[in-house]
């Protein structure tokens, strides 16, 4: 690769980087309003019925798409011929999957016992199909970097689901349905918006001469995504058999209040880097570097965020939520700690992807699969925190064996990830410790738990600010010269705060 293509990969990563995460946070903010919202009007009862219908969709979603639209970001060359194979076969399996739910919503119900999820789940069935169409316009955009468009398309069919409609038949009494009628319509208006970012052949194929190493890719793919859904899923499926509505519920929200921004940033982290590596596949200083930077990127401005909200989980599920919701902060605590460590993993899929060892992750995950299934199923039996202890706990083991995989992939030590993280590590101590603090000076004298809330939100900013003006080095000097052409480009006012915030880290790092 030349240097003007190496230079002009790394303005597209970096704009990519960008885009997507100002476009995740939009989402982000709007979404985490809307599902306040929508879990004070509904309750734990009906938002737990929705939480168990979503568990059975998402594990149908990995049929629908079996890894060969994914696999057009990673292919080095790219024509109409592939896109109308992965097309076409995006046609069958959507049909077939939808079909398949319909006859399996009875049993489904029976299984959940919960017999108000077939009809649920018949309303919801044609999702299917429309998640396995828009699968291939979704992973063109993602192979182009153009998150832009992406993430346009996914906010505005995001408002238009569930502020525009979910919302206001919320407060019409729908229940549950205004949950399945808002996700639709979100499915519907992203398909739309997407391929009209792409206007791909929409003329199936069914043959193609790359068919089968485009089918063994997919396959892999695949069955890498199920072990993933076990793992992710598997404590709210034991939830779901074992408990009624409500404990669903209460355990769902709590884990979606933490997972959502985690999904979310995961969800632009992961395409960024793996496209990125697609292209770099022989140049691995370059995939080191990517790697550091996203771990480091993570210890600062992901984890003291976590950290914090598990150290006051019960004001701020009071605070968002109401009373109706406490007992969820029981599940938030360990959850919270939870989240940073399932990013640190995440970034681990595309080096391994781009290393070829994607068979090697799989078989890797399945004994895990198994693990995490038993140990699941003997906590829940205890108590909910007992499950969501245990969940913190499984995430960790996964986390160091993958992270031990990845690293060894690419010629880094331990050393090397220590040093990425050690800044996040004080930084999330400094603003975790500081927001437990205020937030048990202030109990006894503000009941008002949003005004409460508002107050340990301050002491923590207040934590992090001075964290990072008196404490030099928390950012690597690779974060730091990264960063400093970026600020360049904020609005002025954000510009000076940033420059002034950032002042000792960004002297430190010349330096060194």
């Amino acid at each position: 690769m030349t240097a003007g293509a190496q230079t002009g990969l790394g303005a597209r990563s970096i704009s990519a980087f960008l885009w997507g995460g100002g476009g995740a946070f939009l989402r982000l903010f709007m979404q985490m309003a809307a599902q306040i919202v929508l879990a004070r009007l509904l309750g734990p009862e009906q938002y737990g019925l929705f939480a168990i219908s979503v568990i059975v969709m998402s594990f149908s979603a990995f049929f629908s798409d079996i890894g060969m639209a994914y696999g057009l970001i990673q292919r080095k060359t790219l024509d109409d011929s592939h896109v109308r194979f992965v097309f076409g076969w995006q046609l069958v399996l959507g049909i077939a999957v939808a079909g398949i739910l319909v006859m399996l919503a009875e049993p489904l119900a029976d299984f959940f016992r919960e017999p108000r999820l077939q009809a649920i789940l018949l309303a919801l069935a044609p999702l299917a199909f429309v998640q396995a169409v828009g699968a291939v316009s979704l992973n063109l955009l993602k192979r182009e970097l153009d998150f832009k468009s992406l993430q346009i398309a996914q906010t505005i069919a995001y408002f238009f689901g569930y502020v525009c409609l979910g919302i206001p038949l919320a407060l019409t009494g729908a229940g549950v349905w205004a949950l399945v009628a808002a996700w639709g319509v979100q499915s519907l208006v992203s398909l739309v918006l997407t391929y009209r970012a792409t206007r791909h052949p929409l003329r199936p194929q069914l043959r193609h001469p790359d068919a089968r190493s485009m089918g063994h890719f997919g396959g892999t793919v695949l069955l890498t995504n199920i072990t993933n859904w076990l793992i992710g899923n598997v404590d709210r499926t034991i939830v779901a058999r074992t408990l009624d509505s409500a404990s669903v519920g209460l355990y769902a929200n709590a884990y979606n209040l933490v997972n959502t921004p985690s999904h979310t940033m995961l969800g632009f982290m992961q395409p960024v880097l793996y496209s990125a590596c697609a292209k770099v596949q022989d140049d691995p200083q370059r995939i080191r570097k990517a790697y550091l930077l996203l771990m480091a990127g993570i210890g600062l401005a992901v984890m003291p965020v976590f950290f914090a909200m598990s150290a006051v989980a019960d004001t701020l599920i009071l605070a968002l939520y109401g009373q109706r919701w406490a007992q969820a902060a029981e599940v938030l605590r360990p959850i919270a700690l939870a989240m940073p460590v399932a990013l640190l993993w995440g970034i681990t899929t595309p080096v391994l992807w781009n290393t070829g060892r994607a068979t090697l992750e799989f078989k890797m995950q399945l004994p895990l699969a198994g693990l995490w299934l038993i140990g699941a199923w003997i906590a829940a039996q205890v108590s909910l925190a007992a499950l969501a202890w245990t969940v913190l706990g499984l995430f960790v083991l996964r986390t160091l064996l993958f992270t031990q995989l990845a690293i060894r992939q690419i010629a880094l030590g331990w050393g090397d990830c220590a040093r990425a993280l050690r800044g996040g590590v004080v930084l999330s101590a400094c603003v975790a410790l500081a927001g437990w603090g205020a937030d048990r000076a202030l109990a006894p004298l503000l009941s008002d738990y949003p005004a409460r809330l508002a107050a340990v939100i301050a002491a923590c900013a207040l934590a992090a600010t001075f964290a990072l003006r008196l404490l030099p080095r928390l950012l690597t000097a690779d974060l730091a010269h990264l960063l400093q052409p970026g600020l360049a480009r904020l609005p002025r006012p954000a510009a000076r705060a940033m420059s002034w915030l950032l002042a000792p880290q960004l002297e430190a790092a010349r330096g060194s």
